[in-house]
């Protein structure tokens, strides 16, 4: 069972919220995978494992889920989507933030072994807003509302508190979507093939 979550990728993208412990194992195994070195990628791994599974390390568990979805070359594991998303739900239950919003994207757009469900998905970034105030959800569940994926929910005064907040906090690409697609006058509907790709083109 273990081994499963020895599964570890290059990991460029590390999380804001990580713990020093995860941190310090991501830096371990970018390190080992840039350097070609299995032997550090192993210690980076077992770092990341002894944080997640004997520490209970909420953040390490999350970077271990993300190293699972994504295998690694250099250490001959395959990607285990199933099994990462084993590991994404169970942080879910616990209302873990970066989960929330991971999830709702990958419901979003209907990936990484999720069916599309954006009811689903605009439920958690609310969720990911309410409870840890996270600005990038707020503007992702205001755009999901204006848009009226799903139905009735597009209700004017939510989605100007959901872009406020996300504007006061700068998200990238809140102030220019409500200036065009809220108080311009006119509906224009967005034509996103990958929500998440829109996200990181704002």
């Amino acid at each position: 069972m273990i081994n499963t979550f020895l599964i570890i990728t290059l990991f460029i993208a590390q999380s804001v919220l990580a713990s020093p412990l995860s941190d310090g194992a991501l830096r371990l195994i970018q390190v080992g995978n840039e350097i070609g070195s299995r032997d550090v990628v192993l210690r980076g791994q077992s770092l990341l494992l002894k944080g997640a599974f004997d520490l209970k390390d909420i953040d390490a568990l999350y970077e271990s889920s993300k190293q699972v979805r994504n295998g690694n070359d250099l250490m001959g594991y395959p990607p285990l989507e199933r099994k990462a998303n084993e590991i994404l739900i169970r942080l879910v239950k616990q209302s873990y933030d970066p989960a929330l919003y991971d999830y709702g994207l990958y419901l979003l757009d209907g990936e990484g072994g999720f069916v599309k469900n954006e009811f689903l998905a605009l439920n958690l970034f609310e969720e990911s807003f309410k409870a840890h105030s996270n600005a990038d959800s707020a503007f992702i569940a205001a755009v999901i509302r204006n848009e009226s994926l799903v139905p009735g929910t597009k209700k004017t005064q939510r989605i100007d508190e959901l872009l406020t907040f996300a504007i006061l906090n700068k998200v990238r690409g809140a102030q220019e979507y409500q200036d065009e697609h809220v108080k311009s006058g006119y509906w224009r509907s967005l034509s996103v093939s990958n929500w998440k790709d829109w996200l990181l083109d704002q």
